[in-house]
C-alpha cells in the first residue's frame, strides 16, 4: 500500500497512534426551528475536540522551572543531525549605510553603537554626532542624524519609555544621550506604519528637543534602564554607582522641565529590569547581584531587597568539580531578567565568560505573594547550566590527515571562553565569542523539545528517547547547541521585538506557535552590519526533509523525524505544509523593494512559497500515515464502546486548535469596546483557516467512508468507525467555517468603527460583548444571540445613515453569511418598510407600508430578538398601528414556544426548577411589548389631555381601545393572563370587569390565586346569574388562609355566601341536596365565626401585647372549629358564657358539663360584696341570651341552684331573689312559679328540711305578691289578663294549708292572705 510513495512509517507506530474519544452524536433530520440548536450541538462537539488538543499542548512541554526543579546542574546537549536540523540560521545581513562608513573612515572618531529595537533603529555615535539607522528600510540613506551645538563626545545611548503627562502625547520614548559631563533627554515619536501580515511595519521617526540636560559629575554611564511609567536608572563607569534621573513637566506644551540626578551607592556594571515583578537587578564588578524593588506605590523609591555574594561558591556547591566555575576563571559578563509570562519561578539568567548560565528564582515567594507588585524577599541560585563540550569546531577541517600517522585527525571540539554579549528569550540563548579582531562567533542553543516534552505519547517505549534524571525520573534539560560565525565584531545582541507576541506566547514550546506567527529571531549588531539570526523550527526541518525525500526518495530521515516528534506532531506539520500555512511559506512580494532586501521578520526558511512538489509530498505523508478509525471497548467489563479516531482526524483537530489558539480564549473587545486582537492578527488566523478549508474541500476523500485510498469499503464495526469520524470531521469543518465568518464579522465591526457602532447599542449588549470570548461567541447560544444583536445594531446604524438594507445585507452575506441569513434580510427589509412609513403622512400609503412590514416581520419571526421586537412595537405605537403591536408579539410568542412548553409550564402552575420555565419567560417578554405599547399610548393620551390636545388624546385612546379589542380576540390563555395581570395592576382594575370573554373566568381561577382575583370571580358569577357558584367562591374565600383576612371580613364573606345561596331558591328550580347541605354548613360556620369574633373582641384587652401574642394572632387569622374555640380559648381563659354559647350553638347536650359551667359562674361571684346583685345580673343576662335553650339554660337546674345559693346565705338573700333572677332572664313568671313549686314539694335534700321548705315558700309568696301587684298596676309590663288568677288562688290555698305543718310565719301568712283577698276581689 505504501510502496508507491516510500514514505510509510512503521506500522507499530501507526497502531499506537490515535486517541480515544466518545463517538459524536449522529445528527437527525430536524425542522428549521431547531436548526440553531442542532448547529450549536455540532459546534459544541467540535469545541470539546479543540479543548482536548489545547489542553494536550498545554501539558506537552513542562515549564523551564519544572524541568530544572530538583536538579542542581545540567550539561546535556545534542548536536544537529544534519543541516536540516540546524537550530538557527542567519536569515539576513543588512549592511551599514555606506555614508556612515565613509564618515567613520574620514574622521576616525570615537565611536560606539547599539540597537534600539523598540523603534527599529541602530544607534551609532561618532564623537558628538548621533546616527539613527532604520534597519527595516535598510537603504543607503535610511538614517537620521542628531547633534547638539557642543562638541562633547556621546559615550552611550539608551531608549526608555517617556513619563506620561510630561511631553506631548506623540512622544512615547526618550533617548538618553550619555556624555562624560552631562545627560541629555531627546523626545522620540516612532509610530508603526500600516500593518501587513508577515511584514514588519516601518516606523516614521520624529525627534523632539526637550531642553532637559543634567550634569553627571564626570561620570560615563554604562547601563541605562527604564520602567514603563518613565523612571530612568543607570550606573556610572567611574565608581559603579546607581543613579536615577528624575524630570518633570514645565509650562511648555512640547518639552519636559526640571530634572535632577540622584546617586545611589554600589559598584554597578550592568542593570536589567523585570517589570512583571518590578525587580531591578544590578551586577557589580565583584560579580555580586543586587536585587532592588521598585513599587508602583512608591514612585521615587528604589529599595534594596537582597544582595547575593559568593555566587561562584554557590555554583560550585551545585556543580562540584566543574573547571569553568573555579573562582580564578569565574566572571559574570551579562544578566537577563525573565518575565513572569515566560516562567512563573525563574526570574533571572546570568552568563559567565565561559558560557555557564546561572538560573535564579525567588524561592517560594510567588506561591505566597498576594500580588505581582509585592516585593520578593530573597534571590536564590537554583540551577547551573554548563556550556556544551561536545560541539565541533566549525573552523577545523574534518578531513585533515595527521602527517605522522597518516590517519584522519579526530574532529576538534570547541571551547567556550570569553563569552561577551548575550540574549535570552523563551528558552532560546545566544552568546557571542570573539574569534579574532575582525570576526566573532555565536553560541546558539535551543530547547531540544522532543527530549523534554511529551510528543510521543502512545508510541512504544522503545521509541521513547527522552533522557531522564536517574534521581527524579524527570526529563533532563536538554538543548541543541550550534556555533554560527558572523562577520565583524559584535556590539549588541537583542531579541527581535518585532516578532509578534503570539510567536512567544506559550514559553519555549515553539511547536504551538510555529503555525500562527513568524519564528523568533535575534538582532546581532556588528561593525559589519545587522545580522538576523532566526530560529529554525521543527516544521522547517520537516519541510527540508520533504525536499530531500523528493530528491533521493529515501524515507529514512522522515522516519527518524516521525520517531523523534511522534505521529501527532509530524502529521500536523505535514498537514500545515500541505495546506500552505502562511508562516511556513510567506509571499515574495513585500510592500517596498527596499524591504524585500531587508526583511527581518515574517519570513521562514524558505525564500519563496512552498513548491507544489513539497505540498504534494506532505499531503501524501499526511494521507498514508493517517491510519484508520476503529471502535474499541472502553473496558473489559462491558463498559460500552467508543471511537478511536485516525491520525488524520487527530492532526486536523490539533492543527485547527493551534490556528485558533491566539484568539480562542481571548475576549472579543476590551473594556473600551475596541477589538481585543489586532486586525492584522485576526486576518492572519483567518488566512490560514481559509487555506485549510480549501485544502479539505479539495481533498474530501480523507474522511469519506470507503475511499479507495484507505483500503476500500469497510463493513460492520469499521463502517461505524468511519461514519463517526466523518461526522466529527464535519463538525470541525463547521466550526472552522463559523470561525472564519466570525473573524470577518469582527473585522467588519472594526471597519464600521467598533466603539461608535457598539457604543450606540443597549448597555446590556455592550456588557455581554465585553465579557464574550471567541470560544463562547462561536459555540454558545448566548454568543450567537449576541452576534445577532450586533448584526441588528450594525444594520440599524447603517439604515439611520440612509444606507439601503439591500446594500448592507449584501456586504454581510458576502463576508459572514451565517451571521446574516435570508431570514435576517427579510427582517431588515421589514424594518425598511417601517422607516418608509415614518416618512409618509397618515393614509393608505403609510398603512400599506406598515402592513407589509408586519407581514415580513411575522414571516421572519423565528429570528426575532426581544430587543428588536421592543423597538418595532415602539415604532408601531408611535405610528398608531395598534394591530401591528399586538399581532407581531403574539406571533413571536407562538414561534418562540412552538412546542408549547411554556404554555404547558404555565398551565401546570409554574413548578420550580423546571426546564420549561425559559420558554415561558420568552413568551412573557413578547407579551410585555404589547403592554409597553399600551402604556405608552396611555401616557401619550394623558400628556395630550394636559396640553389641551383633545383630538390627539382621543386618537391615542382609540388606538389603545382598538389594541385591547384585537388582543382579547386571541385564544392564547397565557397572553390573556398576562394582559389581565396588567389590568389588575392599574389603580382602576375595572377594565377587566368590562371584558366579555370565556377566558376571564379561567384566568380568575388560575394560579396564583389572589384576593383581588377571587373577589372579581364571585362578582363575575353574580353578574352572570350563577349565585350558587358565587356563594361557594365566597365561602372558600372566607375559609382561605392566604390573604390575611380579618375575622369581620370572613363573616362578611360567609354572610354574602349564605345570601347568594338562598337567592337560588327564587329561580323556580328545586335546590339540589348538595346546595342545601352547603347552605346549612355555611350557616353553621357563620354561627361559629360569630362566636370566634366575640371571643377575639374579649381576648384582645386581656392580653398585654395582642399584636405579638401567637394565640391572639392565630385566632384572628383563620376560622376555627368550636372544639378549638372551646378548648384553646373559652376554657383556657375561663369564658364560661362562651362555653354555654358553644354548647347552645352546637346543640350538644351534656348536663354534667353544663352543671360544671354554671357552677363555675356561680363560684366566680361568690366572693364579691354585691354577689347577689352581680350573680343575679349575670344569670338574667344569660337567660335573656339563651332561654328557652334547655342545653345552655336548663331552668330546672338553675332554679334549684339559685334557691340553694340563696338558702346558703340565709337572710342575706333578698326575698324572692332566685325567682326574680329567672324572670328577669325572660323565663315566664308562671313557669318560674311552677319550677319553684316543684322544688318546695320535691323532698330532695336540703328541701326535706322544714326550714328550707319555709324559705322556698317565702320566696314564692314574695314573687307572687310582686307579680300580682304589678299586674294590677295600670300601665304595667305584666298585663292583668295574663295573670293566672285561678292557679294563684289554688296555690295560695295549698300554701295556707301547709302552714299547719311548717310553723307559724305571720309575715308570709299575711302575704298569702293578702294575695288571696286581692285575687278574689279583683278577678
Amino acid at each position: 500500500m505504501y510502496a508507491n510513495s516510500g514514505m510509510a512509517t512503521s506500522s507499530a507506530s501507526l497502531q499506537a497512534s490515535g486517541s480515544v474519544f466518545p463517538r459524536p452524536s449522529v445528527p437527525q433530520d430536524t425542522d428549521h426551528s431547531s436548526s440553531l440548536d442542532a448547529n450549536l450541538a455540532a459546534l459544541e462537539s467540535a469545541k470539546r475536540a479543540i479543548q482536548t488538543y489545547l489542553t494536550k499542548d498545554d501539558n506537552a512541554v513542562p515549564e523551564l522551572s519544572s524541568v530544572i526543579e530538583g536538579q542542581n546542574a545540567s550539561s546535556t546537549y545534542s548536536n544537529p543531525r544534519n543541516e536540516a536540523w540546524i537550530p538557527f540560521v542567519q536569515q539576513k545581513r543588512v549592511a551599514l549605510p555606506q555614508q556612515i562608513l565613509d564618515d567613520y573612515g574620514f574622521a576616525n572618531p570615537h565611536s560606539t553603537m547599539g540597537i534600539l529595537s523598540d523603534i527599529d533603529r541602530v544607534w551609532i555615535t561618532m564623537n558628538h554626532r548621533l546616527y539613527l539607522w532604520d534597519y527595516i528600510e535598510g537603504g543607503s540613506s535610511s538614517f537620521e542624524t542628531y547633534e547638539k551645538g557642543d562638541d562633547e563626545v556621546i559615550t552611550h545611548v539608551a531608549l526608555v519609555p517617556a513619563k506620561r503627562g510630561v511631553f506631548i502625547d506623540a512622544i512615547t520614548h526618550v533617548l538618553v544621550l550619555c556624555r562624560r559631563l552631562s545627560l541629555t533627554l531627546v523626545g522620540i515619536s516612532a509610530p508603526p506604519g500600516p500593518a501587513a501580515a508577515g511584514i514588519q511595519r516601518r516606523r516614521e521617526l520624529t525627534i523632539y528637543e526637550t531642553d532637559i540636560t543634567v550634569p553627571t559629575a564626570n561620570q560615563d554611564m554604562l547601563s541605562v534602564v527604564g520602567t514603563p511609567e518613565g523612571r530612568i536608572l543607570m550606573c556610572g563607569a567611574n565608581d559603579g554607582a546607581i543613579f536615577e534621573l528624575e524630570y518633570q513637566a514645565k509650562e511648555s506644551w512640547w518639552s519636559g522641565g526640571r530634572a535632577s540626578l540622584k546617586q545611589r551607592t554600589d559598584e554597578i556594571t550592568n542593570l536589567t529590569f523585570d517589570n512583571s515583578r518590578r525587580c531591578l537587578y544590578a551586577l557589580t564588578s565583584s560579580y555580586t547581584i543586587i536585587m532592588y524593588h521598585l513599587s508602583r506605590d512608591s514612585p521615587n523609591v528604589v529599595r534594596e531587597i537582597f544582595r547575593m555574594n559568593n555566587i561562584a561558591m554557590q555554583a560550585q556547591t551545585r556543580c562540584p568539580g566543574a573547571p569553568v566555575l573555579e573562582p580564578k576563571v569565574f566572571k559574570i559578563t551579562d544578566i537577563h531578567a525573565v518575565d513572569l509570562s515566560e516562567s512563573r519561578d525563574i526570574t533571572l539568567v546570568a552568563l559567565t565568560s565561559h558560557g555557564v548560565r546561572l538560573y535564579f528564582n525567588h524561592r517560594s515567594y510567588y506561591r505566597l505573594a498576594s500580588s505581582a507588585d509585592a516585593a520578593p524577599s530573597t534571590l536564590n541560585l537554583c540551577h547551573v547550566r554548563l556550556p556544551p563540550t561536545d560541539i565541533l569546531d566549525p573552523f577545523s577541517d574534518p578531513h585533515s590527515i595527521n602527517p605522522q600517522t597518516g590517519q584522519i585527525n579526530q574532529p576538534q571540539r570547541w571551547t567556550v571562553r570569553g563569552a561577551g554579549y548575550a540574549a535570552y528569550e523563551s528558552g532560546l540563548f545566544i552568546a557571542t565569542q570573539n574569534i579574532d579582531s575582525t570576526d566573532d562567533i555565536l553560541l546558539c542553543t535551543a530547547p531540544d523539545l522532543p527530549q523534554i516534552g511529551n510528543f510521543k505519547a502512545g508510541q512504544d517505549s522503545s521509541a521513547q528517547q527522552q533522557q531522564q534524571s536517574p534521581l527524579t525520573s524527570k526529563p533532563l534539560l536538554t538543548e541543541i547547541a550550534y556555533l554560527l560565525p558572523v562577520m565583524g565584531n559584535v556590539w549588541s545582541v537583542k531579541p527581535n521585538p518585532a516578532i509578534p507576541a503570539v510567536s512567544n506566547a506559550y514559553g519555549w514550546n515553539e511547536t504551538i506557535t510555529q503555525f500562527s506567527g513568524p519564528p523568533p529571531s535575534f538582532l546581532v549588531l556588528t561593525n559589519d552590519g545587522l545580522h538576523i539570526i532566526t530560529r529554525k523550527r521543527p516544521v522547517h526541518t520537516i519541510w527540508e526533509l520533504f525536499e530531500r525525500w523528493m530528491r533521493a526518495r529515501d524515507s529514512a530521515e522522515l522516519n527518524d523525524f516521525f520517531i523523534t516528534y511522534g505521529p501527532l506532531q509530524t502529521s500536523m506539520m505535514a498537514l500545515a505544509i500541505a495546506s500552505d500555512n502562511f508562516y511556513i511559506s510567506p509571499p515574495d512580494t513585500l510592500y517596498s523593494p527596499v524591504a524585500l532586501d531587508a526583511i527581518l521578520t515574517g519570513s521562514s526558511m524558505t525564500v519563496s512559497p512552498i513548491s507544489g512538489g513539497v505540498r504534494e509530498a506532505a499531503k501524501i505523508f499526511y494521507s498514508e500515515n493517517g491510519g484508520r478509525p476503529s471502535i474499541v471497548e472502553q473496558n473489559a467489563y462491558g463498559g460500552g464502546t467508543t471511537t478511536r479516531y485516525s491520525m488524520r482526524y487527530e492532526s486536523l483537530a490539533a492543527y485547527f486548535s493551534r490556528l485558533v489558539r491566539p484568539l480562542w480564549k481571548a475576549k472579543i473587545t476590551t473594556a473600551t469596546l475596541v477589538s481585543n486582537i489586532s486586525s492584522a492578527n485576526l486576518m492572519s488566523v483567518q488566512r490560514d483557516l481559509e487555506r485549510l478549508k480549501v485544502f479539505l474541500s479539495s481533498n474530501p476523500q480523507f474522511f469519506i467512508l470507503g475511499s479507495a485510498a484507505y483500503g476500500g469499503t469497510g463493513i460492520g464495526v469499521s463502517q461505524e468507525a468511519w461514519r463517526a469520524e466523518g461526522i466529527a470531521a464535519t463538525q470541525l469543518q463547521t466550526l472552522m467555517n463559523q470561525t472564519i465568518e466570525a473573524i470577518s464579522f469582527v473585522l467588519l465591526l472594526s471597519d464600521y468603527n467598533m466603539p461608535v457602532t457598539v457604543g450606540k447599542m443597549e448597555p446590556a449588549l455592550q456588557q455581554a460583548l465585553s465579557q464574550l470570548t471567541y470560544e463562547d461567541f462561536l459555540t454558545t447560544k448566548s454568543g450567537r444571540e449576541t452576534a445577532r444583536s450586533l448584526v441588528n445594531g450594525v444594520i440599524n446604524q447603517q439604515i439611520s445613515q440612509q444606507v439601503s438594507v439591500d446594500a448592507i445585507s449584501e456586504i454581510l452575506q458576502a463576508r459572514c453569511s451565517s451571521f446574516c441569513s435570508a431570514d435576517d434580510v427579510m427582517l431588515y427589509k421589514a424594518q425598511e418598510q417601517v422607516r418608509k412609513a415614518k416618512e409618509l403622512h397618515p393614509g393608505r400609503e403609510r398603512a400599506s407600508a406598515l402592513e407589509e412590514s408586519l407581514r415580513l416581520f411575522e414571516k421572519g419571526a423565528k429570528n426575532m430578538t426581544i430587543s428588536r421586537l421592543q423597538r418595532i412595537c415602539r415604532d408601531y405605537q408611535e405610528l398608531s398601528f395598534s394591530y401591528g403591536f399586538v399581532s407581531l408579539p403574539l406571533k413571536c410568542a407562538q414561534v418562540l414556544d412552538v412546542d408549547g412548553l411554556g404554555e404547558a409550564y404555565f398551565d401546570d402552575g409554574c413548578p420550580p426548577n423546571d426546564s420549561r420555565e425559559e420558554a415561558l419567560v420568552q413568551r412573557r417578554a413578547c407579551y410585555q411589548c404589547i403592554v409597553d405599547a399600551l402604556k405608552e399610548s396611555e401616557v401619550a393620551a394623558d400628556t395630550a389631555i394636559a396640553a389641551g390636545q383633545t383630538q390627539k388624546a382621543q386618537e391615542l385612546t382609540d388606538t389603545s381601545n382598538n389594541a385591547i379589542a384585537f388582543a382579547i380576540r386571541t385564544e392564547d390563555f397565557v397572553f390573556h393572563s398576562f394582559l389581565y395581570d396588567w389590568f389588575l395592576s392599574k389603580e382602576d382594575p375595572s377594565m377587566l370587569t368590562e371584558v366579555e370573554h370565556p377566558l376571564v373566568e379561567k384566568y380568575l381561577l388560575h394560579e396564583p390565586q389572589t384576593l383581588q382575583k377571587t373577589e372579581l370571580l364571585w362578582q363575575l358569577y353574580v353578574r352572570n346569574g350563577r349565585s350558587m357558584e358565587a356563594a361557594r367562591t365566597l365561602a372558600a374565600l372566607a375559609d382561605s388562609v392566604s390573604y390575611g383576612l380579618a375575622l369581620d371580613q370572613r363573616i362578611q364573606y360567609l354572610s354574602l355566601a349564605i345570601s347568594n345561596a338562598k337567592s337560588t331558591s327564587g329561580d323556580g328550580l328545586r335546590r339540589y341536596e348538595a346546595d342545601g347541605e352547603f347552605l346549612k354548613d355555611s350557616e353553621d360556620k357563620l354561627d361559629v365565626a360569630t362566636i370566634q369574633l366575640e371571643i377575639y373582641t374579649r381576648l384582645v384587652p386581656m392580653v398585654i401585647n395582642p399584636d405579638e401574642d401567637p394565640k391572639v394572632q392565630d385566632l384572628a387569622s383563620r376560622l376555627m372549629t368550636l372544639q378549638e374555640l372551646f378548648m384553646d380559648y373559652a376554657d383556657a381563659y375561663e369564658m364560661n358564657d362562651m362555653k354555654l354559647l358553644m354548647l347552645h350553638t352546637s346543640e350538644h347536650d351534656d348536663p354534667s358539663l353544663v352543671i360544671s359551667i354554671w357552677g363555675a359562674i356561680f363560684n366566680s361571684h361568690r366572693d364579691r360584696p354585691d354577689h347577689f346583685t352581680a350573680l343575679g345580673f349575670s344569670v338574667s343576662e344569660l337567660g335573656r341570651r339563651f332561654y328557652p335553650s334547655e342545653i345552655a339554660f336548663p331552668i330546672d337546674i338553675l332554679s334549684e341552684a339559685l334557691e340553694t345559693y340563696a338558702l346558703e346565705f340565709g337572710t342575706e338573700a333578698p326575698p324572692g331573689w332566685a325567682l326574680r333572677v329567672l324572670a328577669d332572664g325572660n323565663v315566664p313568671n308562671e313557669l318560674v312559679l311552677d319550677y319553684f313549686d316543684r322544688i318546695k314539694d320535691s323532698g330532695v335534700p336540703p328541701y326535706e328540711d322544714p326550714m328550707a321548705i319555709r324559705r322556698v315558700l317565702d320566696d314564692i309568696t314574695y314573687f307572687l305578691g310582686e307579680w300580682l301587684d304589678d299586674a294590677l298596676r295600670p300601665g304595667s309590663r305584666h298585663s292583668r289578663a295574663a295573670f293566672p288568677a285561678g292557679k294563684a288562688e289554688a296555690m295560695v290555698d295549698r300554701y295556707l294549708s301547709a302552714f299547719r305543718g311548717l310553723g307559724d310565719d305571720v309575715i308570709t301568712k299575711r302575704r298569702l292572705l293578702d294575695i288571696q283577698n286581692k285575687v278574689r276581689s279583683r278577678f
